[in-house]
């Protein structure tokens, strides 16, 4: 066999010059602009992690780089395994008390991983911990960064834990600051990779933002790897036959250059087991024992699970890492690939396999400090769980659900108590082993479904800890467990109401301060609306409880219940104070739930009274906090639909517009959908895009389709000129039963009714059946508007137009409809209500009367791009004969933009050369930080900068930002 190099030295990086570029371009762009992310795929052995670590080893020496794996351990995988690793390495490279510098003042939840820093703070709340946690890596890995540039990698992402992607994905929206470089690698076709896609699609839409997949090498590449790995040019038959066997993969290349004579194995498995059976003996069992510890070894732990004495582990291991089976870590050893791991472990025999994990198990348990910190009981778990010991894998498995539990890994903690459930009865005794009943460790199960949004399983479990709770021993369990229930009821849409009730019957009266506040403070929630009374003294309680004890939960929770019994009962000033305060509450505590919460009723009050531009303000701060903290499809997608709504209302189109179509994107929940969907068919219909509004009914929701929904494609239809679908629509609305419920809508449906009627009416003619169907559909419509309230401005407006359209051409309530628009921030509902005034003043035939409102009309549609109304008011002027121009002269037209920039690239352009972040330009615009991204970085393409600073003296040169000012 010949001698090549790929047992010893490595070669030469072959054939990723380009992707080396794009890596380096994206680093670039970190120092200078902000914070980046660079995703690399590929498959097993294509050499993700040879070309990233080339691409560190080439960076400026005073560049910082720190690495963290993930691990395969399934249930027993560490929480936040590759985040752990590279904030203990930044510890050891810039000392514990720089750490401290960086991080704020108090109790830290990263002390939870460094436990130098001490205690960590007591949660009332998990999730706020779990989002404390992600603000300090935040903001130690922006302040390391802020010292040297840092560049962190996190490898074999396809195996991360859901902790380890939730703070990916937040870090990924969070990050700005100068001087960072996220890059991580998987394995693009595992099935853990799926999970991971949605946030590598988001990626890859970020200004700063790098995503690609290595492809094989050709087969010149291929005769460049094997020239490196043989140490002489090879010939061409072998080249061809390697390219071919090896599809191009350096690591299938690399396995076959090491017997360059048999190319006969049938998969790069077989590859990597024959170059392990050439060992010596001494040589395959380490190997053997490294593949039971894992893929990274400790050395001591190592030499316990082999037995062997250091004469002979040591060339045994020396001879393993010439050979590449094996690299040299920190303290340790790493298999060269994960490939040659699974072949060796996958080759062990039962007997084998066990005793070497009993070895293991055994060791790490006489002296924890064998594996790394704060992964003790969870190697324990493995090992006894490989082992098949099964009172030692419960015994263990407990222990490292409660670690997981601790450190905000809610889906590992959920795994690791469905093991304990699952050995529960197999083992002898074993509620005396865990020194808890098996109601506790459903219990724990069925609260950890709380945080992994998984509310039906977490309902059966706590019913079956129900069963099991005895009250004699354990009197708190039952009313804690309902508790629990009932808010995992909530969560899955249900109210919650009885589980809520029993838990404060059955509570004792020494239960803890927090579990009765909370419980009183989730059941004012759900009865307030139905009883303000019994919600308001239950709110009234839990307020009581939670500032008598310094509960910050209790506080927002039953300040927001508070709020919604007052604005049900019509104190909506009250209520809008106790929403701010909760909020203020729940944000300083990272109570992101109640925040954001408190932030959506706000919008709807404000909604509601009519204030569209404060509804949109505090909107878009809770979109922007939804994105930030992880929530956008939930309370995020809420606040997104009011957001959207508002702007149009407003008259902002083009920003509506933006918003929904950046909001679909997200694939936001059904009802979301519908109401974006719907918002965005009004906006194509009102510009007089006739076939898109038609594209998107056709492909919004159809069963179940809230009224608004409904009011838009009765609306369509009637612009269809197919009048039989309008009325039928209308007709089933008007039967709806939740009309004027919460998602009624009816005053949307009134106006879209007034429509369908005069189109009814119009074509009625002497068809007596039509006429009196118009008759009846009359007299349902003012049925209805008699029943609505409309006791505030907005809705006063409403009704003022209904009645003007009903009786059509009366001046006087279109005069008064116009009235009750002004000042109302609505220019499409003022600018109808002036074209039904033309309209009657025109029937009545004066033509004067109608010139004004006409030309206002005309004036207000065409800065809206109301293209729909426009073409009736350019109807109606010339049937009247009514002359649209203006006496004044039309204003000069702002110089020619030679670099097509849009209106709203112009909008980004003046924030830009203002100083303004990406963050800072969304605020502003109303949309996400990646759409403000995706903006900035047209506009330097658009330009020829390199640069936003050269963009902005572009900008000035080409005189653009004064024609903004101006």
């Amino acid at each position: 066999m010949a001698s090549v190099n790929v047992h010893g030295g490595g070669s030469a990086l072959v054939g990723r010059d380009a992707e080396l570029a794009a890596l380096g371009e994206v680093y670039e762009v970190a120092v200078a602009e902000g914070a980046a992310v660079a995703i690399v795929a590929g498959e097993a052995g294509i050499g993700k992690s040879r070309l990233v670590a080339e691409f560190t080893d080439r960076l400026d020496p005073v560049a910082r780089t720190v690495r963290g794996e993930c691990l395969e351990l399934g249930a027993d995988s560490l929480p936040f395994a590759p985040f752990t690793t590279v904030v203990r390495r930044l510890r050891r490279e810039l000392g514990g008390d720089a750490i401290r510098d960086l991080l704020p003042a108090g109790g830290l939840s990263l002390a939870r991983w460094l436990p130098e820093l001490g205690e960590p703070p007591a949660d009332q709340d998990p999730a706020q911990g779990r989002s404390r946690l992600f603000d300090e890596v935040l903001t130690l890995l922006e302040g390391a960064a802020a010292r040297h540039a840092l560049v962190v990698v996190l490898e074999d992402l396809h195996w991360a834990d859901s902790g380890t992607r939730d703070l990916l994905a937040y870090l990924v929206r969070n990050l700005e600051q100068p001087g960072l470089l996220l890059v991580g690698t998987y394995r693009s076709g595992e099935v853990g990779g799926a999970d991971l896609r949605p946030l590598v699609l988001d990626i890859a839409r970020r200004p700063r933002g790098l995503q690609f997949e290595l492809g094989p090498l050709d087969r010149s590449q291929v005769g460049t790897q094997l020239a490196g790995l043989l140490g002489h040019e090879p010939d061409r038959a072998l080249v061809a036959r390697v390219h071919e066997r090896s599809d191009g993969n350096p690591l299938f290349v690399e396995a076959l250059a090491a017997d360059p004579a048999n190319i006969t194995p049938s998969s790069l498995r077989d590859l990597l087991t024959a170059a392990t059976a050439r060992l010596p003996e001494t040589g395959r069992s380490v190997l053997r024992a490294a593949a039971v510890v894992g893929h990274e070894v400790g050395h001591e732990l190592l030499a316990l699970a082999c037995r062997l004495p250091d004469e002979e582990l040591e060339p045994a291991l020396r001879a393993l890492v010439d050979r590449r089976l094996m690299v040299v870590r920190e303290d340790g050893y790493a298999f060269h690939h994960a490939l040659l791991r699974d072949v060796v472990y996958g080759d062990l025999l039962p007997g084998e396999r066990r005793r070497l994990h009993v070895r293991c198990a055994q060791a790490i348990h006489d002296n924890p400090a064998l594996v790394p910190e704060g992964r003790g009981a969870v190697e324990l778990a493995a090992h006894w769980n490989a082992a098949g010991d099964h009172a030692r894998t419960l015994e263990a498995s407990w222990r490292a659900a409660g670690d997981a539990g601790r450190a905000y890994a809610y889906e590992q903690q959920l795994r690791l108590l469905d093991r304990v459930l699952d050995r529960w009865d197999t083992v002898p005794d074993p509620a005396a082993r865990l020194g808890v009943s098996r109601a506790v460790v459903l219990d724990h199960a069925a609260r950890a479904c709380v945080n992994t949004g998984d509310f039906e399983r977490g309902v059966t479990l706590a019913s079956r800890a129900l069963d099991e709770a005895d009250p004699a021993t354990d009197p708190q369990r039952p009313a804690r467990v309902l508790a629990t229930r009932g808010l995992l009821n909530r969560r899955a849409g249900r109210d919650g109401d009885a589980d809520l009730r029993a838990a404060l019957a059955t509570m004792p009266a020494d239960a803890p301060p927090e579990l009765r506040g909370q419980t009183l403070a989730m059941l004012a929630v759900t009865v307030g609306l139905r009883d303000p009374d019994e919600g308001g003294r239950y709110a009234g309680e839990a307020l009581d409880i939670g500032r008598a004890h310094g509960l910050p939960v209790v506080q927002a929770t039953a300040l927001i219940a508070s709020a919604r019994v007052a604005a049900a009962t019509g104190e909506e000033d009250r209520a809008l104070a106790l929403f701010r305060e909760a909020a203020t509450i729940a944000e300083v505590t990272s109570d992101h739930y109640n925040a954001l919460t408190a932030l959506l009723g706000q919008a709807y009050l404000l909604m509601g009274a009519g204030d569209y531009g404060s509804a949109a303000v505090v909107a878009a701060k809770g979109r922007a906090t939804a994105h930030r903290v992880g929530q956008a499809r939930s309370r995020g997608a809420a606040l997104t639909g009011v957001l959207a709504q508002a702007l149009w209302l407003l008259g902002q189109w083009s920003q509506a517009r933006e918003v929904v179509e950046d909001a679909l994107t997200d694939d936001p929940p059904t009802m979301t959908t519908a109401v974006l969907t719907t918002l965005l068919g009004e906006m194509l219909l009102a510009q007089g895009d006739l076939n898109a509004a038609a594209e998107v009914a056709a492909g919004s929701p159809g069963q179940g389709t809230p009224v608004f929904a409904v009011a838009f494609r009765c609306r369509l239809a009637v612009a269809q000129r197919d009048l039989e679908a309008a009325d039928r629509l209308l007709a089933d609305a008007l039967d709806d039963p939740g009309l004027l419920g919460p998602l009624g809508d009816p005053w949307t449906l009134l106006r879209a009714g007034t429509r369908v009627r005069r189109a009814l009416l119009d074509t009625a003619g002497p068809d007596r059946q039509r006429r009196e169907l118009v008759e009846r559909r009359t007299e349902q419509l003012q049925e209805l508007a008699a029943r609505v309230t409309a006791d505030r401005p907005v809705p006063s407006a409403h009704l003022a137009a209904f009645h003007a359209e009903i009786a059509q051409n009366d001046s006087r309530l279109w005069a008064a409809a116009v009235a009750a628009w002004r000042g109302r921030s609505q220019p499409y509902e003022l600018a109808q209500a002036l074209f039904g005034m033309a309209e009657s003043a025109l029937s009545a035939g004066d033509r004067a009367a109608a010139q004004d409102p006409l030309r206002e009309a005309a004036a207000l549609a065409d800065d809206l791009g109301a293209g729909h109304l426009r073409r009736e008011i350019d109807l109606l002027a010339a049937r009247g004969r009514v002359d649209l121009a203006s006496s004044e002269p039309p204003p000069t037209p702002p110089p020619a933009d030679p670099f097509g920039l849009t209106a709203r690239e112009l909008d980004v352009l003046r924030l830009l050369a203002d100083g303004l972040t990406n963050s800072q330009i969304a605020a502003s615009l109303f949309i996400s930080a990646s759409t403000a991204g995706v903006h900035v970085s047209r506009i330097l393409a658009k330009l020829g900068a390199g640069r936003r600073t050269e963009a902005a003296a572009i900008a000035h040169r080409a005189g653009l930002l004064p024609r903004l000012d101006h």
